[in-house]
């Protein structure tokens, strides 16, 4: 069985492992896809925290310990109702990018009530036996999708992509790996709502297997 030394990632991105520590977490990327892909979006978040402002900070206390497991507690109760003869798995990559930013700037955090509604996307599949759903919420700056698939081959890993309107660049907000029957992913994007003009669920290959444009919506 690999060992996957996931909890060394976000210090790697950083600059903050001793060289030798370095040394060894590189040379098991070379032959790790996975662990590869995962610091690669890990460094795209690592890049934004220049862009922080210090001066929004003020004298809050930092994020409770708790965070991450009341963010996914919170998800676990808006969706069970409803889901319980389901298998569900649970994919929060922006949770862990979040985690980065607090140790790295200190900053601090706020997790919103949580968006209400969405916007319901029915996925075209460009395969026959895909299926998929979306549910879109707008936040003031991020997105956050709850995205049901059904039907894609168990063990593959996939990436979940927002589509920059004008410019068609994709945003990766996640990957996941598939298991067998309906899959419930939810995860965020730093690309707003009024910006993303398509979703879309592709193999690691770059094939795309899921995808809809989104409703045109004017900035917030």
């Amino acid at each position: 069985m690999v060992d996957h030394p996931r909890h060394l990632l976000g210090s790697y991105v950083l600059g903050h492992l001793e060289a030798d520590e370095g040394a060894a977490l590189e040379s098991h990327l070379e032959g790790c896809a996975e662990c590869r892909i995962e610091a690669e979006e890990l460094r795209a978040v690592a890049t934004l925290l220049p862009s922080g402002d210090p001066s929004r900070l003020g004298a809050t206390p930092p994020p409770p310990a708790s965070l991450l497991d009341d963010v996914l507690v919170r998800i676990d109760g808006e969706r069970e109702e409803g889901r319980r003869r389901r298998r569900r798995t649970f994919v929060l990559r922006g949770a862990v990018a979040a985690t980065i930013l607090a140790l790295a700037v200190a900053a601090v955090i706020v997790v919103p009530a949580g968006p209400q509604g969405g916007e319901v996307v029915a996925l075209a599949a460009t395969r026959p036996g895909l299926s998929g759903q979306a549910v879109v919420h707008a936040d003031t700056d991020a997105t956050w999708i709850e995205l049901t698939t059904a039907g894609l081959p168990a063990g593959e890993t996939y990436a979940v992509w927002l589509e920059e309107e004008g410019t068609g660049e994709r945003y990766r907000c996640g990957t996941f790996t598939a298991v067998a029957g309906e899959i419930y992913i939810s995860l965020y994007s730093p690309l707003t709502r009024d910006r993303a003009a398509a979703i879309g669920v592709s193999s690691m290959d770059g094939a795309v297997l899921l995808e809809s444009p989104l409703p045109t919506r004017p900035a917030v």
